[in-house]
């Protein structure tokens, strides 16, 4: 059995601290985070963060972000995506120079685990290009005897709250096209809706993840904020295909909620 982490939306800013007016502060609540995930967890075989790791990207935020990942976790094996808040080059640059992949497939035991990127320049919303959802179905048909997990940053599938869901992947129809084509797709993760989601499509686990930053409220119609604590996901992959995951909160500070 295959163990894996996900953490998502941490939005660290050009200094710690909050990144708006009323939140916390989101390095400190990705400490928090991933202490826990020292004290209550056993290593992992992979800690994925799926996007949206720096609000503003620069090169430093993200030394900052791998300076706090090496702190309290440090020797894990690490892979990332980039959200619409990231800069892909600049993230694809720290993570290498560290040792980490950004996006790229990797075996893992009886499982085949891919990255996708959906991140557009100066677009909330996220797409798969034609490259990307090329890669995809090459990379599967490559690999057809390991059940295989994916992970994008931008939800796939609607989640019920109307204004996320105009800004989530903006051609699933492309996406699931592809996976249609291999049954050994198992699951695919998400970040980009700071709160736990989980949905079935044909036998595929779509999971979303809680933010390490700040929660969104689910089922709302406008943006709102979420009286929850930030969490992570953890994934249990068996060699028959099947799937155990939880989601863990943390506590740390919350957000003011204004109504």
């Amino acid at each position: 059995m295959q163990r894996i982490f996900q953490i998502s939306d941490t939005h660290l800013g050009l200094e710690p601290g909050p990144i708006r007016p009323g939140y916390p502060d989101s390095d400190q609540q990705l400490a928090r985070v991933l202490a826990a995930l020292q004290q209550r967890e056993e290593e992992p075989d992979l800690l994925w963060l799926t996007g949206d790791l720096a609000e503003t990207p620069t090169p430093e935020v993200y030394t900052r972000i791998l300076g706090l990942l090496d702190e309290h976790l440090e020797g894990w094996t690490l892979a990332g995506l980039a959200g619409n808040h990231d800069s892909r080059h600049l993230l694809q640059q720290a993570f290498a120079e560290a040792g980490h992949a950004v996006d790229g497939h990797q075996e893992l035991g009886d499982w085949l685990l891919v990255g996708l990127n959906s991140a557009m320049p100066d677009q909330a919303s996220g797409t798969l290009t034609v490259e990307e959802l090329e890669r995809l179905d090459q990379v599967l048909g490559d690999h057809p005897a390991h059940w295989a997990m994916i992970a994008v940053h931008h939800p796939v599938v609607p989640i019920g709250s109307a204004w996320m869901d105009r800004i989530g992947l903006t051609n699933p129809a492309a996406f699931f096209a592809v996976l249609d084509r291999h049954p050994h797709v198992r699951a695919c993760l998400f970040g980009h809706i700071h709160q736990d989601f989980r949905a079935v499509r044909g036998g595929v686990e779509l999971l979303g993840c809680p933010s390490t930053c700040i929660q969104f409220a689910p089922g709302s119609a406008a943006f709102a904020l979420d009286a929850e604590h930030a969490g992570y996901r953890v994934l249990e992959l068996h060699p028959d295909g099947r799937i155990t995951t939880r989601v863990e909160r943390v506590p740390g500070d919350l957000p003011e909620i204004r109504t």
